[in-house]
């Protein structure tokens, strides 16, 4: 495939790191920069994380760009300890020593998409949308600027897992998934409708340490102690759909986000053709309903193994 350049924004998150992992070891992605948003931990966590893992796999030339560090509309961040208090499952890791710019995130998203050329940037999002929407409200039109924005977020014709209606990211910030759902930007959203059919199972998590590298034995720790609460391969989808969009199957869809606080908060719906007050949003969103997890697990787990740290 024709190299693409891409933008990663995350809250690293043990699924965050193997998505980077997976990021930094394709030679096809030029990893122009990673932003970091509160989410499965504080910002400062997420931050630091986001700098381990891509020094993990040797990418000191990828600069991370510190973000949000709470919602649009809340005062402090929903964070968890899925992932652990380090947001990776304890697991061993170099110090970082990679650089951490002092421009705001949101600024980097600002910067590189107006520099790029229109429809020639991959943004991917794996956490809670903050930092896209602040850019989108700083700048209204921006998002579209970009080639595709992949976001794992949402479920729409399953339940949540944070609440019987939401996923953890959107109901993080549900106000920032509905400014971004609506910015006209051409969206394709791996929900927990398609990354619920993506399990890691034991045997696969314990081939990492087959791999004689200090990534690959990196992600089996952090995979063993994730692999406890959540099995599934949530953050990597999106990036590997950059690599090879024949692994998905989806369908275009019109959908809107409960923003209001109560219990539907971060619930991700499709649209009647004449519904409601977001009835004339654009038909822009790819909702990516199945995977070949056989595939995709192949994928993730060949490219890690060719790590050299």
């Amino acid at each position: 495939m024709q190299n693409q350049s891409l933008v990663i924004d995350c809250d690293p998150g043990i699924d965050d790191a193997l998505a980077l992992l997976l990021a930094a070891a394709s030679p096809t992605l030029q990893l122009l920069g990673v932003t970091s948003v509160a989410g499965n931990r504080p910002l400062e966590t997420t931050t630091l994380n986001a700098r381990r893992i891509l020094d993990l796999a040797g990418r000191l030339d990828v600069p991370v760009y510190a973000g949000c560090a709470r919602p649009l509309a809340r005062p402090d961040p929903r964070c968890n300890l899925v992932h652990g208090e380090d947001g990776l499952g304890g697991a061993v890791l170099p110090p970082e020593r990679g650089p951490l710019d002092q421009l705001h995130a949101v600024d980097f998203l600002e910067r590189v998409l107006l520099l790029s050329e229109p429809r020639s940037l991959t943004l991917v999002a794996i956490g809670p949308l903050t930092n896209l929407a602040m850019a989108e409200i700083k700048r209204p039109g921006l998002l579209r600027r970009a080639g595709s924005l992949l976001i794992m977020g949402g479920a729409v014709f399953c339940k949540g897992n944070v609440t019987p209606a939401a996923e953890f990211n959107f109901h993080c910030d549900a106000l920032a998934a509905r400014v971004v759902l609506q910015s006209g930007a051409p969206i394709t959203l791996f929900g927990l409708d398609v990354t619920s059919k993506v399990l890691m199972s034991a045997d696969w998590i314990q081939s990492f340490d087959r791999g004689g590298n200090s990534a690959s034995s990196a992600v089996a720790a952090m995979l063993r102690a994730y692999a406890v609460e959540d099995p599934l391969l949530h953050d990597a989808c999106p990036v590997a759909y950059a690599l090879d969009p024949t692994l998905f199957r989806g369908k275009p869809c019109r959908l809107a986000v409960d923003w209001i606080p109560g219990p539907n908060e971060g619930r991700v719906f499709p649209l009647e053709a004449d519904e409601g007050e977001d009835a004339l949003a654009p038909s822009n969103t790819e909702l990516i309903l199945d995977v070949d997890a056989e595939r995709l697990l192949r994928l993730v787990h060949e490219r890690i193994m060719t790590l050299a740290y």
